[in-house]
């Protein structure tokens, strides 16, 4: 059988797709506030102002001093830094030190810029901001030694250390792009200071960021057995994720929860990890007792609104984001999941009067979108294509204008106008002429106006774009079995199709139905079995039935298609089917 065109179209906004969206899905590594500020940007001396000391300068010194500010101003970087470095070095003024520090920088002469910083360290002992800056400018020369010698004495300094300075230092050595050197910083602050489990866990981000993740975990353990910290369990939980231990990281971070169960940073991160595995109804849970916490907090609401959407559990979702409306947050959202819902529960009235009030964003792109099919599905077909053809002549870009003649076709197929949906396509295919959506959509509808020379043509223009498009391969390949004698050729495509998406029902049915066209009875019998197995469909129903009945086994035929038509009690091929084998 053929992929239905809603498996190959744009789908507007699927609800699990977007609870992963909205949560991060836990993939992320946590990325900590840093507390110290980052020393050394190149646009520091952008505008350059004259530098003020606490002392008088001899003509000398104010002569270089002015080349130097000359020369930033001109972009002469080499001849600013010579004479800064000069100064720094004449002159025990720490100011000068430091602005040399950031000119050199500036320059990207890291040479210049470690002397000035050693300078600077040797007049003012106790600044830290030195020290870190040192820190960097050895880190990017790739000398970790020197660089965690200098964190070490900042870390040192520290009245009282707490986690916060760890947390700290994470953020500036997070933003280092040689990973490998700062890793071995990190390293031998790790050892120094073994016994804090912020160390521990500040090592274990950054080797998880370097993708060392087997390192990583066991830092993290460590800081776990020093100290129950809620982002290490939470950091914990992605690596085993990372490496496909995704049942061990969700009991770890439910053991975490129910160690400290009023730790609300905790719970989010395994109520986040819940929804990552789509265990969403125990999200659900971990949720609620978030929102009883914090029950003005619209992002918590608005999670809960599409978990219970998700769950189909309709009456919480209506109250959720009706909570969030009345917080006057998420407005969009909220009124258009609202028309989601009564959509779901057929009511249409409501569901359009929601999604008319939705203003603004891909929100209100899709819940016009949306009320055009709920007008096709009252019969107003004309009037849900004047409503898409008004979207059309508005400003829209190239894809949003291939979903609107995307979904202008399908609403015709539904109403049986196939040759309107192929104009439709068509129009589509001059904006985005390779666009597979359409083709394949195209190709479809040219099949039930018996235009095989089109499917064929578009379905092959696919497959030359992609020759694994499995849809592509059993469309074609379905076609060929069922409308041509040309059943080598059909079987060899299905057979490639298979082979891809081995588990696809739709594409087991079409195997069944070719081997059944090549006289392979038993071979088609046993996987149409498999197909309505997998797949409760009409279709499906029908090839089974056929192959039966010819075989003489016409109760049985009889009897899958009985079950089928209480489901489906006017599909067309079914009763096509039931009411040409029963003439013989």
């Amino acid at each position: 059988m053929q992929h239905d065109l809603k498996t190959r179209r744009i789908v507007p906004l699927s609800i699990a797709t977007l609870l992963l969206t909205l949560l991060g899905g836990c993939s992320g590594l946590p990325q900590p506030e840093p507390e110290l500020s980052e020393p050394m940007q190149e646009g520091d001396l952008a505008i350059i102002r004259p530098l003020e000391t606490e002392r008088s300068l001899d003509s000398d010194a104010v002569y270089k001093m002015l080349v130097a500010e000359m020369a930033i101003s001109r972009g002469q970087a080499k001849l600013a830094v010579k004479n800064y470095l000069d100064l720094a070095e004449q002159l025990d003024d720490p100011k000068i030190a430091e602005r040399a520090v950031k000119v050199a920088v500036y320059a990207q002469d890291l040479d210049s810029a470690q002397k000035a910083a050693e300078r600077w360290i040797q007049l003012q002992p106790n600044r830290l901001e030195a020290r870190q800056i040192g820190a960097v400018i050895y880190i990017r020369q790739n000398q970790p030694d020197k660089a965690a010698d200098y964190l070490i004495q900042v870390l040192e300094a520290q009245p009282r250390l707490t986690d916060q300075d760890f947390n700290a230092l994470l953020g500036l050595l997070s933003r280092e792009s040689n990973r490998n050197t700062v890793l071995e910083v990190a390293k031998r602050i790790r050892d120094r200071f073994r016994g804090h489990a912020a160390a521990q866990y500040m090592y274990a981000v950054l080797a998880a960021q370097s993708g060392r993740n087997e390192e990583a975990l066991q830092a993290v353990d460590q800081a776990l057995k020093i100290k129950n910290l809620p982002d290490a369990h939470a950091l914990r939980a992605k690596l085993l994720i990372k490496l496909n231990r995704r049942e061990e990281a969700l009991k770890s971070l439910h053991k975490a929860v129910l160690s400290k169960p009023d730790d609300q940073q905790l719970r989010l991160a395994y109520a986040r990890l819940l929804v990552d595995m789509k265990q969403y109804d125990k999200a659900r849970v971990e949720f609620e007792k978030l929102h009883q916490k914090s029950p003005r907090d619209a992002d918590l609401l608005y999670t809960l609104g599409l978990l219970a959407l998700e769950a189909r559990r309709f009456d919480d979702g209506r109250r959720y984001l009706r909570q969030l409306l009345k917080l006057g947050k998420r407005r969009d959202e909220a009124l258009y999941y609202l028309g989601r819902i009564e959509e779901s529960e057929g009511n249409i009235d409501k569901a359009l009067g929601y999604y008319e009030q939705v203003r603004n964003g891909e929100y209100r792109f899709d819940a016009r979108l949306r009320s055009a099919f709920l007008l096709a599905r009252q019969g107003k077909i004309d009037d849900a294509i004047a409503a898409l053809e008004k979207m059309a002549s508005g400003s829209q870009s190239d894809g949003s204008l291939v979903r609107i003649y995307l979904a202008e076709g399908e609403i015709y197929n539904q109403a049986g106008r196939y040759r309107d949906a192929i104009r439709a396509y068509n129009k589509g295919l001059k904006i985005a002429p390779g666009n597979t959506d359409l083709l394949y959509a195209r190709g479809l509808t040219a099949e039930k106006v018996d235009d095989l020379e089109m499917l064929e043509s578009d379905m092959r223009r696919i497959l030359e774009a992609n020759p694994d498009d499995a849809s592509a391969l059993n469309a074609l390949g379905y076609t060929l079995a069922d409308r041509t004698d040309r059943l080598q050729e059909a079987y060899e495509l299905i057979q490639r199709a298979i082979e891809l998406n081995p588990d696809d029902p739709a594409i087991i049915d079409s195997f069944g139905w070719v081997n059944y066209r090549l006289g392979n009875i038993d071979e088609a019998i046993r996987l149409l079995r498999k197909a309505l197995s997998k797949m409760d469909d009409p279709e499906v129903a029908a090839h089974l039935g056929e192959v039966l009945w010819v075989t003489g086994r016409r109760d049985e035929a009889r009897k899958v298609w009985q079950r089928a038509l209480k489901k489906s009690p006017k599909d067309p091929l079914l009763l096509e089917t039931m009411k040409r084998l029963s003439r013989n």
